[in-house]
């Protein structure tokens, strides 16, 4: 090392040396590589950015999700390329590929964080209190998992669990959720760990104070003589009705409601019939709170659905809620 070179590097670490551990740190932030004891090993920023945008196959939305600039992404990523001496993007026209190594690196670094994550989860989870977010539809948050979520968090004293009540699709990589329930066919993507939990049937129920009011209905004319609430999310109740040998038009009359919840809860209060999903009203039932008509039930084409990312299933929290879901719907079933 020349004299020139060498007063170059006593001169930065002597400068290097004034900053302390909190500088340092901000200057990692920006690409600073502070690898210093593993020289084999590139920054673990750069890995995280990359594995964002390799992911998501652009700088701009893994800066939106790790918060930080489009340029800070790039110049993350430049740092890498360079302490590996070979490109992992191809970029053309404002757009980027990932070269054939970068697909190698990347499902390395994804399965490296995701064990970092499990890793962090499980440590937590032992040392105290851990938090679970799960998406759920509205419907079914509201009845079905609102009956049972107090079991869970007596089950499950040291998870706080935050429920998210949404029609839309999850999308585990932009939002911070941990496991989802979802209303399907199944088969949603090769990313996601998914079981299905419930099927569903369509059922005709009715309050006990109209019944008391109206007497009893055990034929499809007899529903003609009581107002008829209708779910325009199905149509199912058509099915139904020509099944049970009526006509469908004789019943068209009444109130419609675009979210299942709200034509349950008019059937709860009293103003009408209505044809619901089971799994919906499983536990008004079993209160006694709505009565289930004798008609035949229309098997529902929709199934419920535990989903989260594959690499998640083995996280503590995760664990505890399948296996809760699994006892909920065993219990349910023998009763």
């Amino acid at each position: 090392m020349s004299n020139v070179v060498r007063a170059m590097v006593d001169s930065l670490n002597l400068t290097l040396g004034k900053f302390g551990p909190s500088k340092l740190a901000r200057l990692e932030h920006v690409g600073f590589d502070s690898n210093r004891l593993r020289k084999s090993l590139p920054p673990l920023q750069t890995l995280i950015a990359f594995e964002a945008a390799a992911r998501l196959k652009s700088f701009t939305l893994a800066s939106v999700e790790l918060s930080l600039s489009q340029p800070a992404i790039s110049q993350q990523i430049r740092l890498l390329e360079e302490r590996l001496g070979l490109p992992l993007f191809e970029r053309a026209n404002n757009q980027i590929a990932v070269t054939l190594q970068g697909e190698v690196l990347a499902k390395v670094v994804s399965e490296m964080l995701a064990r970092l994550a499990d890793t962090v989860e499980e440590i937590k989870t032992e040392g105290g209190r851990s938090t679970l977010s799960v998406s759920l539809l509205p419907s079914f948050a509201s009845t079905w998992f609102a009956s049972r979520a107090g079991q869970f968090e007596r089950d499950n004293p040291n998870v706080d669990l935050i429920v998210l009540s949404t029609v839309a699709c999850v999308e585990f990589e932009h939002e911070e959720v941990d496991v989802a329930i979802r209303w399907g066919r199944g088969g949603w993507s090769s990313d996601l760990y998914e079981e299905k939990l419930l099927d569903e049937s369509f059922i005709v129920v009715a309050s006990p104070q109209l019944l008391k009011a109206s007497g009893p209905i055990s034929s499809i004319e007899e529903l003609a003589n009581v107002p008829f609430v209708h779910d325009t999310n199905y149509n199912e109740w058509k099915t139904l009705i020509e099944l049970n040998g009526g006509d469908p038009a004789s019943l068209s009359k009444g109130l419609y409601f675009g979210d299942s919840s709200a034509t349950i809860a008019t059937i709860l209060s009293g103003h009408g019939v209505g044809v619901v999903r089971d799994v919906l009203v499983g536990h008004f039932l079993a209160k006694g709170l709505l009565t289930r008509l004798p008609f035949e039930p229309v098997r529902g084409p929709l199934s419920y659905y535990f989903l989260c990312p594959r690499e998640r299933v083995g996280r503590p929290s995760i664990k505890s809620f399948l296996a809760w879901l699994r006892r909920e719907l065993n219990s349910s079933s023998s009763q």
